[in-house]
C-alpha cells in the first residue's frame, strides 16, 4: 500500500474550531460532484474565500438494541457518536479514514478519524444535504491518498463541483464542461487527473467520455470521446467501444500509462483497455478466463491497484459466472501492468450467484482476505490456500443482520475495516479489526 503524508495533529482542533457559526449558514445541497483533496494545508493557487464550518468530535457506535451493541465498547462519557446511517467509507492508512452517509433529516455527514476510529470530527460540507436520496456507497471516491470526490448521483448537467484543500474545512468550486454528468475520477499527482464518464447508457452500450486536468480538478478538458462510433461504427481504432459500461475502475501508472476495464456483455471473455498517451488513444489486453465453463460469464470488477511496496506489482478482482455459482479470483502483474496472470481462487472460494455482497482486497501479491457471503478467508500465498478466519462472535453477529458487505478493506497486515447494511438498506455498522481479522469491534 502507498504510505500517505499524515496530516497534522491540529486537524481535529481546527474542525472545533470552525464550528462557531451562525444557525443555517450550511448551503443547500444540490446534486454535486465534491472534490476534496485529502492532504493538509492549501493547494496552490486555492482561494481562501469559502470557508464552511466543521462540528466537533464524534464517536462511532451501533445503535441500542441491534445484535452487535452488545459486543462494541461504550463510548467514553462526554464524547459524542456519528449521528448517520453510513453508505460508505475509505481508509487512508492505520490511522485516516473517512465514512459518510445520511442523518435524520436526509443530511449528508462526512466523518473524518485520525485515530483509527477511536474519535470522529464531522467535516464540513459546502452544501447541506436537503435530500433524503441514498448517497450511495460510491458517493465519495478516493482515487489515491491525496484525494476524495463526492459524485452526486442526479442528473443535472453539468454537475457542480467543488474543493477542499484542507480536510474539508473550506471549499471553493470547480467548472465541469456543460456535458459532463459526473463520472469516475483518477490523479497522477496532485494536480493531473482524469474523469471518465457515461453520459448515454442503454441496452449493454454506453458513450464513453474522457477529461483531463492540470489544476487539481478545478478544471477539465476533454480528450476522449466514442460518440463518432454512433453513426461510423468502423471507426474504432484507438477508441473506446460502445459496447460495454464504464462502471469497473480506471487505474494510471504516472501521466501517461492508464487502464480501463468495462463491463463485459460477451460470453467466455472479458475487457481491459490500456492507454499509453494520456487517455488519448486505448487498445484491448488480451487475457486468459477461467475454462470452467465456456458459456459462462467472466468479469474484472474492479480497477487495477498497484503496490508501492512491490516494484510493478499489481492485481484486478475477478469473477466468473457459471449457472448458479460465482468462482473468485484475481489477475495479478508483477510488471507494471506489461502482462496479467489469472489465479482462479478454487472451488471452496465459490458463492451462489443470487449473493449480491462479496469482498476481495490483496495488501500484496501474496496477503489478502475475501469475505465469500459464508465465510471470512486469509490467504498468505496469494490465493492459493485460504484460511477461515473464525472465534469472532461479533463479525458472524453482525453479518447475519447486516448481510450486504458494502467494503472489505486492509490497510496493513493487522489493521482492516469493514463496512456492511442490512438487507433493506436502512441501517448500517463499521467494523474494525486490529488482528488481521481474527477479532473485530463494532465502532
Amino acid at each position: 500500500m502507498t504510505s500517505r503524508p499524515r496530516c497534522s495533529r491540529s486537524l481535529l482542533a481546527r474542525l472545533r474550531k470552525e464550528h462557531r457559526r451562525p444557525a443555517g449558514a450550511l448551503p443547500p445541497l444540490a446534486l454535486t460532484l465534491l472534490l476534496v483533496l485529502g492532504g493538509c494545508g492549501q493547494t496552490a493557487g486555492m482561494p481562501p474565500d469559502s470557508t464552511a464550518s466543521a462540528p466537533p468530535k464524534t464517536q462511532a457506535a451501533p445503535s441500542a438494541g441491534d445484535p452487535a451493541a452488545a459486543s462494541a465498547a461504550p463510548a467514553p462519557e462526554g464524547k459524542r457518536q456519528i449521528q448517520a446511517r453510513l453508505t460508505g467509507f475509505r481508509a487512508l492508512d492505520e490511522g485516516t479514514a473517512y465514512a459518510w452517509g445520511l442523518a435524520s433529516g436526509g443530511h449528508l455527514r462526512l466523518y473524518r478519524t485520525e485515530d483509527g476510529g477511536t474519535t470522529w470530527a464531522e467535516a464540513a460540507s459546502p452544501l447541506a444535504a436537503e435530500s433524503t436520496a441514498d448517497p450511495g456507497p460510491e458517493a465519495f471516491q478516493v482515487p489515491d491518498r491525496e484525494h476524495l470526490v463526492y459524485l452526486s448521483a442526479g442528473h443535472s448537467l453539468p454537475a457542480s463541483l467543488a474543493i477542499s484543500a484542507d480536510g474539508g474545512i473550506s471549499w471553493k468550486s470547480g467548472t465541469l464542461p456543460e456535458e459532463a454528468s459526473g463520472g469516475e475520477a483518477v490523479f497522477t499527482s496532485k494536480h493531473h487527473g482524469y474523469l471518465v464518464t457515461q453520459p448515454d447508457a442503454t441496452m449493454g452500450s454506453s458513450q464513453k467520455r474522457i477529461y483531463e486536468t492540470a489544476d487539481g480538478g478545478f478544471t477539465w478538458a476533454l480528450v476522449m470521446d466514442n460518440a463518432s462510433l454512433i453513426q461510423r461504427p468502423e471507426e474504432k481504432a484507438g477508441v473506446l467501444p460502445l459496447a460495454g459500461f464504464a462502471n469497473r475502475g480506471i487505474a494510471f501508472r504516472g501521466d501517461s500509462d492508464g487502464w480501463l476495464s468495462l463491463e463485459s456483455r460477451t460470453p467466455g471473455k472479458v475487457t481491459l483497455f490500456r492507454t499509453k498517451d494520456k487517455a488519448r488513444t486505448w487498445h484491448e489486453v488480451p487475457l486468459e478466463v477461467s475454462s470452467r465453463d465456456e458459456q459462462g460469464q467472466p468479469q474484472i470488477t474492479g480497477a487495477p491497484v498497484f503496490w508501492d511496496s512491490e516494484a510493478g506489482g499489481g492485481w484486478m478482482p475477478y469473477e466468473f459466472r457459471h449457472g448458479e455459482t460465482v468462482s473468485l479470483g484475481a489477475y495479478f502483474t508483477s510488471d507494471g501492468g506489461e502482462t496479467w496472470q489469472l489465479k482462479a481462487f478454487g472451488p471452496e472460494t465459490d458463492v451462489r450467484a443470487a449473493l449480491r455482497s462479496t469482498g476481495l482486497t490483496f495488501l500484496s501479491a501474496r496477503e489478502g482476505w475475501m469475505w465469500n457471503g459464508a465465510h471470512l478467508l486469509h490467504t498468505a500465498d496469494g490465493g492459493a490456500s485460504w484460511e477461515m478466519l473464525g472465534g469472532s462472535g461479533v463479525w458472524e453477529d453482525t453479518l447475519k443482520s447486516f448481510p450486504e458487505l458494502l467494503r472489505l478493506e486492509f490497510v496493513s497486515p493487522l489493521d482492516g475495516w469493514a463496512l456492511v447494511r442490512s438487507e433493506k438498506g436502512d441501517a448500517s455498522r463499521l467494523l474494525k479489526t486490529r488482528d488481521g481479522g481474527k477479532t473485530w469491534v463494532v465502532l
